[in-house]
């Protein structure tokens, strides 16, 4: 599963370093990236329902996130990467990022500032982690797509709700994202 490889890199390849460079506990930033990263999955599979972005993502992933770099993490640190990681956030997001960094900071404690730090440092790390298993298995977009499907419903079994950024959007609770949700977040 695409979270489970994400969240296992992270903790033990990037949590040490974002502990370093943050001073945050490690146990604190595996929470947020756990969080975060089923958000995201959640986000990438909405997302990827529409034929324009399941194209543009699967050439972002294609051309644009080689799990290569994954063999050096401080890459993940320069300013290069940490704004690749805002992009990413804010593409998946939009206008709902702050509202899940702000839910994930009240969930562990943390500023926003550094539920942000936390965020575009593990944002790539999904993408690459796409990628690479785009390229393993010759994936092509409808296999991303179906996969991203796959991943959603996977998260949606294994998390107590189904993440923050669904929590957003399903404002009736009914579990989908629908005209009635839509009209709740407009008023």
């Amino acid at each position: 599963m695409l979270k489970d490889l994400a969240q296992d890199f992270i903790m033990k390849q990037v949590s040490k370093q974002i502990a370093k460079a943050t001073g945050i506990d490690e146990n604190i930033i595996n929470k947020v990236t756990d969080e975060w990263i089923g958000s995201m999955i959640l986000g990438l599979a909405k997302n990827a329902g529409t034929p324009e972005w399941a194209s543009s993502l699967f050439s972002a992933v294609q051309k644009d996130h080689d799990w290569s770099v994954l063999d050096n993490i401080g890459d993940l640190f320069g300013e290069s990467k940490q704004n690749e990681g805002m992009k990413i956030v804010s593409h998946i997001f939009g206008n709902k990022q702050e509202a899940i960094a702000g839910q994930i900071g009240k969930d562990t404690g943390l500023d926003m500032g550094s539920v942000m730090k936390i965020l575009s440092t593990a944002a790539p790390v999904v993408l690459w982690m796409l990628g690479k298993q785009t390229k393993d298995n010759g994936f092509g977009l409808d296999d991303v797509v179906g996969l991203l499907s796959n991943e959603r419903e996977e998260v949606a079994k294994k998390s107590s709700g189904l993440g923050i950024f669904w929590k957003l959007l399903d404002q009736d609770g009914d579990g989908d994202f629908d005209l009635i949700d839509a009209f709740k977040m407009a008023t």
